[in-house]
């Protein structure tokens, strides 16, 4: 038997497991214009992270071509290479440090470093030997206390020692702690005057400060590009439900078994759970080793227009639910969705609908529609 070939049942290709995501390229796109008209300046696409789990080739591929994407963002040398590799041609920028005996790998495929201390320049400066200088982008640091410079000499000190065919020096940028929560304005005013007093007069291709929080929730008239991350993917920052926004990730298993058990009985590991009357169970073919962490315990999931409480611990690729006679073996769950929005998952779960998107783990097959 060949099994290299690809298995088809008619048009649709076999899938292995009943438990998926379904990623909206159209939703993508759609928010990308909607923040671009938010905010009318170039954008960088930030899709560190597998794409905040919605998969990096697939987002990458259906914004390249998108005439508002100047820049693409990532977390790690590697994420930058796995574009070049894909064809990406825009300027790709690693907004963190990477090892610094790489630096060739930077100069092959035309990767952008964050310049962040003066430690981190003269690493650079000991093992650069190229013709074709090192394209960073300057970060300060206004606030956050993670990377960057903290001081204006700091800032002007790096630029002096720019000036030379090592480096090119194509953008400066900072990211802000607060701007996502309107009782902390004041930092957030703090962190961009703070910024603009740094870089003074300086000019440069790029200057960017605004995250998706700032985009949607302050006005910044100097910036010249604008960072889209979690926005892009249909979410508000804040956490909050966002009607001008489409959730682009949707989480669904299907029903693998349906038992009645009797009052008295418990469930799971640990027996966490007693059935307080004769009760039906279904089993679902999802767990923590999909992303679906242990804490999700007691909340609800959403099966053929009602919502059902998960009961008994959550495995590491099954789950149980208490549900009723409406409730048929192979029927759709959905985890999170339209009936479920991540901002109401992640307020239940104590967390960010960052975390809930990222945690989506490599075993759950993405489906892409456009």
């Amino acid at each position: 038997m060949d099994y290299t070939k690809t298995m088809k049942r008619g048009e649709n290709v076999i899938h292995y497991r009943d438990t998926y995501a379904c990623i909206r390229l159209d939703y993508l796109q759609d928010n990308v214009e909607t923040l671009y008209q938010k905010v009318r300046k170039p954008l960088m696409a930030i899709i560190k992270a597998n794409a905040y789990g919605h998969g990096y080739q697939q987002v990458a591929n259906i914004l390249k071509d998108n005439p508002h994407i100047s820049m693409f963002g990532v977390a790690t040398l590697k994420e930058a290479i796995d574009l070049r590799k894909i064809g990406i041609q825009q300027d790709i920028l690693v907004l963190g440090a990477i090892p610094i005996e790489d630096l060739d790998l930077v100069i092959h495929y035309d990767i952008t470093l964050s310049l962040f201390s003066k430690e981190y320049m003269a690493e650079i400066q000991k093992l650069y030997h190229h013709h074709k200088p090192v394209k960073v982008h300057i970060k300060i640091d206004t606030g956050m206390n993670r990377i960057g410079l903290k001081s204006k000499a700091e800032f002007e000190d790096i630029l002096a020692c720019c000036q030379n065919s090592m480096f090119q020096v194509d953008g400066v940028f900072t990211h802000f702690a607060t701007a996502d929560d309107e009782m902390q304005n004041d930092a957030y005013e703090q962190q961009i005057q703070m910024f603009y007093d740094i870089i003074g007069q300086h000019s440069f291709r790029y200057i960017h400060c605004q995250n998706s929080a700032a985009m949607m929730y302050h006005q910044d008239d100097r910036s010249n590009l604008a960072r889209i991350g979690i926005a892009m993917y249909g979410v508000d920052p804040s956490g909050e439900e966002c009607q001008a926004l489409k959730q682009v990730m949707s989480l669904y298993t299907r029903v693998s078994m349906i038992k009645q058990v009797k009052k008295g009985e418990r469930i799971g590991y640990g027996l966490t759970y007693t059935a307080l009357e004769d009760e039906y169970i279904a089993t679902l073919p999802i767990g923590y080793a999909d992303g679906l962490i242990r804490a999700n315990q007691g909340r609800e999931v959403y099966i053929e227009g009602h919502y059902y409480p998960i009961v008994g611990r959550v495995c590491m690729d099954q789950m149980m639910v208490k549900v009723d006679q409406n409730v048929h073996l192979h029927d759709r769950v959905e985890i999170f969705g339209e009936h479920i929005t991540l901002a109401r998952m992640a307020k239940e779960l104590s967390t960010i609908p960052y975390e809930i998107v990222c945690l989506v783990s490599e075993r759950v097959e993405r489906i892409y529609k456009k």
